[in-house]
């Protein structure tokens, strides 16, 4: 009798349904937080391959983050239509995983900005990327550690840009997974299914 325990596939029908839209891009903000300021991690991948799962919750986290006291998601606004997730597969069959990658460009390159990167530089950062449809996809990992690419690039001329790009990568097991939970800001939480706040934080 074989001991593998993965010999069942779940693999089910991919519709292409007509007349469904799928929108390109992501909203124009990110949530982030340093990975040091969370307390537990939400739950991904555990009872997910059973032989009666459903594929469109392989890659996605259940329950909420914990995050220490008196900490937040940040937000961080984005110039419109320029951020995005890609995400590609990686290493030798047996142990691949992916490699996810945010690009975050944010309008400006002044203080409050180049202090932000100044302060994301050397530490490991974590990111919640809203698509239009606000569903919330995770770049970040418990397992592996997040690396950060930071640049400014003041322009030369009238029409060029004045930006500062943050590029998020994270090697993870999963393609930049869904994450429906709560997401906890100063503003209120906010729904990573819909994008929408939830309830209004009150101060004590």
């Amino acid at each position: 009798m074989s001991k593998c325990t993965d010999k069942e596939s779940i693999y089910e029908d991919i519709e292409m349904c007509r007349g469904k839209k799928s929108l390109p891009g992501v909203r124009g903000y990110v949530f982030g937080i340093s990975k040091r300021d969370i307390v537990s991690w939400p739950i991904i991948g555990e009872g997910k391959k059973t032989p009666d799962a459903a594929l469109a919750d392989v890659a996605k986290y259940e329950g909420d983050f914990v995050l220490a006291s008196d900490k937040k998601w940040h937000k961080v606004g984005m110039i419109p239509n320029e951020g995005q997730v890609q995400v590609e597969s990686q290493g030798s069959y047996g142990s691949k995983t992916f490699k996810v990658t945010a690009t975050i460009v944010v309008p400006g390159t002044e203080e409050e900005v180049s202090g932000y990167i100044s302060e994301a530089n050397n530490d490991e950062m974590v990111y919640l990327v809203m698509q239009r449809n606000g569903k919330a996809r995770m770049v970040g990992s418990e397992a592996f550690t997040p690396e950060l690419s930071l640049s400014q690039d003041t322009g030369k001329t009238a029409t060029d840009a004045n930006s500062t790009t943050i590029s998020a990568v994270v090697d993870d097991e999963y393609p930049a997974p869904f994450y429906p939970g709560k997401i906890e800001t100063a503003d209120g939480d906010v729904s990573g299914e819909t994008g929408k706040i939830a309830s209004k934080t009150v101060s004590s």
